[in-house]
């Protein structure tokens, strides 16, 4: 049945055959101009709508071309099998609860799972008389008036989580045509990439300028958009991370207050509502000194003399000569003219560390 979406799970088994579709009827389905002026309307409401009604608003312009009742639209893992969000669309929230039992038995959601990007219509797969004597649809499919389910299942290009969404119809007497399967799977890869865009945009908003090394995470540490110089930072330090949930001891370090040092980088962690938006910095090896040290190190590579720096800061030269050998240890140089490279290379940023 239409939650078979779930994209929770295993992977489906057997091919799409046609047997009880309805023939093609001319609707806004098959009208080209229709379809294109609701692509554009979606991909400006990636742009422009607020995250939280992007999907509502995406739906209504579905309803434009594909008139449906009530529908579902999520994301998933495979492994484990877990359902992280879930957008309800004129359906009781309650659906999930009544459905997870029947989750082993869906074979509307093993189809999904086996041909990612193919729009499933649940009259291909089975007729309505044997369909309505299934447990699934005594539990599930009668108390929500779900009759006839289309839906489409993606492979999010990050992440490698699933996104779903199956379209209802209430009506027994009006299953989902070949015109209007077709359409959906031409819609899906839009509606999924304008909803990343939504997502992209309100995580990245007021974060400037765009770093290199960058994701957006749910609260379980699973990636939902990511930079490829964070992808490739990740697989540097964990060579046998895979798959979307990040690594465990990453997840732990980002767990720690304040902006914790992973490795050879300062991870900055920004709350986004229900997801986090993470920048990672690379560490410079000036970052190691104290804000002493930093001060004498700058003033010494411009010019200044021990004695001079002493006296600005009241110290003794001695001191000044004792800070000046732990800049040199810290930052790996051996002279001053390797200090004077170091220092002009990261300009006169603020140190990392705290005074001494």
């Amino acid at each position: 049945m239409v939650q078979m979406h779930h994209a929770t799970a295993t992977a489906g088994h057997g091919m799409l055959w046609p047997m009880t579709t309805a023939p093609a009827l001319a609707t806004p389905a098959s009208d080209p101009r229709a379809i294109s002026a609701v692509l554009l309307e979606v991909h400006r409401a990636g742009q422009e709508l607020p995250l939280a009604r992007f999907q509502d608003e995406a739906l209504a312009l579905v309803q434009r071309l594909i008139p449906f009742d009530s529908a579902w639209w999520g994301n998933a893992a495979a492994e484990p099998m877990e359902i992280h969000r879930l957008h309800l669309y004129n359906c009781a929230d309650t659906i999930l609860q009544d459905y997870a039992p029947f989750i082993g038995e869906d074979f509307f959601r093993a189809q999904l799972m086996a041909h990612p990007g193919t729009t499933v219509n649940m009259a291909d797969l089975i007729s309505r008389a044997d369909f309505v004597r299934t447990p699934m649809y005594q539990g599930v499919g009668r108390p929500y008036h779900i009759e006839w389910s289309l839906g489409t299942l993606l492979v999010e290009p990050v992440s490698s989580l699933q996104e779903f969404l199956t379209v209802w119809r209430h009506d027994p007497q009006r299953p989902f045509n070949e015109v209007e399967r077709q359409c959906k799977e031409l819609l899906m890869p839009h509606l999924a990439d304008a909803h990343r865009a939504a997502r992209r945009r309100e995580m990245l908003d007021g974060t400037r300028p765009p770093h290199s090394r960058w994701a957006v995470l749910d609260e379980r540490g699973y990636l939902r958009e990511a930079s490829p110089g964070f992808v490739h930072w990740v697989r540097a330090g964990w060579p046998q991370w895979q798959g979307s949930l990040l690594p465990a001891s990453l997840r732990e370090a980002l767990a720690q207050p304040g902006t914790p040092r992973v490795g050879d980088a300062l991870c900055h962690v920004l709350p986004k509502g229900a997801f986090r938006y993470l920048h990672v910095q690379p560490v410079q090896r000036t970052d190691l000194l104290s804000a002493r040290q930093h001060s004498i190190a700058r003033r010494f590579a411009a010019g200044e003399t021990h004695s001079a720096i002493a006296a600005s800061l009241g110290l003794s030269p001695a001191t000044v000569r004792n800070h000046l050998a732990a800049c040199y240890r810290k930052l790996s140089v051996n002279n001053k003219a390797e200090l004077v490279l170091r220092m002009a290379a990261t300009a006169a940023r603020p140190p990392a560390a705290g005074d001494d």
